[in-house]
């Protein structure tokens, strides 16, 4: 399977729009809260900016509400990503003040689900409209609401990217 995936650096204010940019996507989201068992397992619809924003923080997955009926668990209520129209999206985050951790929204279940798919890829054309891109890290994004410059953490480093004019993608 293949996946297609967007990898980002974000504040809270391009999480907002990133969050905005989904519920603009889907209308009406299923949304999953990550990792658990029955004890800590938890769903919700939802279908505003509003209660999206009450998940800033958490790893989630999420599918459009039409086709949640779609997903295939295992006994444990575990999600088959792989063959599930889901998309996992897991926040950016800051640490020490100032250094980027990235962000990542990925779905997984490649050409299974065609339909979903060219939402998916729609919505990650539309979030790229925001961002910048470093021209030596090539696949990373940063959101223009951060700045002309970042200070991100990839793992085992921590590197400074800047946008400079002929690394700027606008699509």
């Amino acid at each position: 399977m293949s996946s297609i995936q967007f990898n980002y650096f974000a504040n809270e204010e391009g999480e907002r729009i990133i969050r905005k940019e989904i519920i603009d996507t889907f209308s009406s989201l299923y949304i999953r809260t990550y990792w658990g068992n029955d004890k800590n397992l938890h769903d919700y619809s939802i279908d505003n900016i509003t209660d999206f924003l009450s998940f800033m923080d958490k790893r989630i997955l999420f599918t459009s509400n039409m086709e949640k009926d779609h997903i295939i668990e295992d006994e444990d209520r575990f999600v088959s990503k792989f063959v599930s129209p889901v998309v996992e999206y897991s926040p950016s985050k800051t640490r020490d003040g100032n250094v980027y951790v990235n962000g990542r929204l990925v779905y997984f279940a490649g050409n299974e689900f065609p339909e979903f798919k060219k939402e998916v890829l729609s919505l990650f054309r539309k979030l790229k409209r925001y961002c910048w891109k470093d021209k030596h890290w090539k696949g990373l994004w940063v959101f223009e609401t951060i700045g002309d410059e970042a200070t991100v953490f990839i793992p085992n480093r921590v590197v400074y990217l800047k946008q400079s004019t002929s690394s700027s993608f606008r699509y």
